[in-house]
């Protein structure tokens, strides 16, 4: 059989096979891992590679397949009619689109008894081709908003909210423009934050000169890179280490550190040149239900901003950011009554996980879990703690500093525990420890969700 486009070239062939079933063997194995790879580009989970994988081998006629999943490689062992096939890929696209992975979840989810991996290889092609749901200046306003709204329920007020919003908006600007270029993304968090917080101080100073302000407006400058914050890979680090899926749990949490380290650099090097306060900003001297309101609808506007950032749909955004207006508040509201701030993010991370359980069946599927629960949880996510703590170690304030790591790595566990508990009760696949990549053990009419 001559090489043509739907049988990539080959130049062995094994022992007791013709050369028709090696090429085919070839074809199997590179459209599982292209679903593999796009998947990965996508920000989805060890898990739901590896998975997603797996039943698409079992679709195109492989009779087992193997892979190995960390933050930027697969590698993939393919068996059929007695023969193998290993490949090793990378990818360097460390992005996250949450509409992709939901569109492959429900492709993977859909795919018949069996399908050719030419069709299979078509359908993957149109879903990467898809344009961006969201223009440059869709997402910088996305960011623009969503901090403005992480301000105020950080205690900012109107002055701090206003000039959040334009700082956010030009450093997600700044933002987009160089991860378009492919700069190194330790070099993007720095320059972005940076510029975020440098803007915002820029701004406050020149209030405070021309006497229409006064300087105590200082403390929201953290807030104006709370875009920067990780959340999605951060929460999906830690659902695979609940898998344990170690080598991509722990290379994507490394990751999630080195950027978190990265803006932090710029929040420390602003508050030292500018001797910049680091305290916990007072609560507003306003109604009690009015502040609560404002507190739903503040979460509401960061919870769509980020699902948009995220690349979520439209639809799955607003169901994401209706579930952080439920939970936040209430998050905030247990934490006032005395709970510990490590349980409350626990109980309303669970309360997030289980509402995107109830929303996903009906729309029958089309959003994951994930793309309606991480946007939700990441208005928890202790952003303004960590840049905090971080300078307050560069300054040499390590009994503050130390007290505020501890403090949001118990709120980072807390929220994983969350989200994996909710996991543990609705999905029998996590609660089993089970080799999921077996292909003849397959559901092939559970949906991925």
């Amino acid at each position: 059989m001559t090489n043509s486009p739907d049988f990539p070239p080959t130049n062995s062939i094994y022992l007791g096979s013709s050369r028709q079933q090696h090429e085919y063997l070839v074809a199997q194995s590179a459209v599982v891992m292209k679903l593999g790879l796009l998947l990965l580009k996508s920000g989805a989970s060890a898990y739901r590679v590896k998975n997603s994988m797996a039943r698409l081998a079992r679709a195109v006629g492989l009779e087992e397949h193997r892979s190995q999943v960390t933050f930027t490689e697969i590698t993939t062992t393919s068996y059929a009619i007695g023969n193998f096939r290993t490949e090793i890929a990378e990818q360097r696209a460390m992005g996250i689109s949450a509409y992709r992975i939901d569109l492959l979840s429900d492709f993977v989810s859909s795919l018949p008894e069996r399908i050719t991996p030419r069709e299979a290889e078509k359908e993957i092609d149109r879903i990467e081709k898809l344009p961006h749901l969201y223009t440059r200046w869709m997402l910088t306003l996305a960011a623009a908003f969503a901090c403005a709204g992480f301000a105020f329920l950080n205690n900012g007020g109107l002055v701090e909210c206003a000039v959040v919003f334009l700082a956010a908006g030009m450093g997600q600007f700044l933002r987009a423009s160089l991860m378009k270029r492919e700069v190194n993304h330790l070099v993007i968090w720095f320059l972005c934050g940076v510029l975020a917080a440098g803007f915002y101080i820029g701004a406050i100073f020149s209030l405070v000169a021309t006497g229409l302000e006064t300087a105590d407006h200082m403390v929201g400058f953290i807030s104006a890179v709370l875009f920067l914050v990780p959340g999605f890979p951060l929460v999906t680090g830690m659902l695979d280490l609940a898998r344990f899926d170690f080598s991509a749990a722990l290379s994507r949490l490394t990751y999630v550190g080195l950027l978190l380290v990265s803006a932090s650099a710029a929040i420390w090097l602003l508050a030292m040149i500018f001797e910049l306060p680091l305290k916990v900003a007072e609560p507003l001297p306003i109604n009690p239900v009015l502040h609560y309101s404002l507190r739903v609808a503040s979460s509401f506007i960061a919870a769509y901003g980020f699902a948009m950032l995220f690349s979520a749909m439209p639809l799955s955004a607003m169901w994401a950011g209706l579930i952080a207006g439920i939970i936040n508040p209430l998050r905030i509201l247990m934490t006032d009554l005395g709970l510990a701030p490590q349980l409350s993010v626990f109980l309303a991370s669970l309360l997030a996980a289980l509402l995107a359980e109830i929303i996903a069946p009906l729309h029958r599927h089309r959003f994951s879990r994930i793309s309606l629960s991480v946007p939700a949880v990441v208005t928890m996510v202790p952003g303004v703690t960590f840049y905090r703590s971080m300078a307050n170690m560069s300054n040499g304030d390590l009994t503050q500093a130390a007290t505020g790591i501890v403090e949001v790595l118990l709120i980072f566990f807390a929220i994983g525990m969350g989200l994996v508990a909710s996991r543990f009760m609705m999905d029998k696949n996590w609660f089993y420890n089970r080799d999921l990549q077996k292909v003849r053990y397959f559901n092939i009419d559970h949906h991925l969700r």
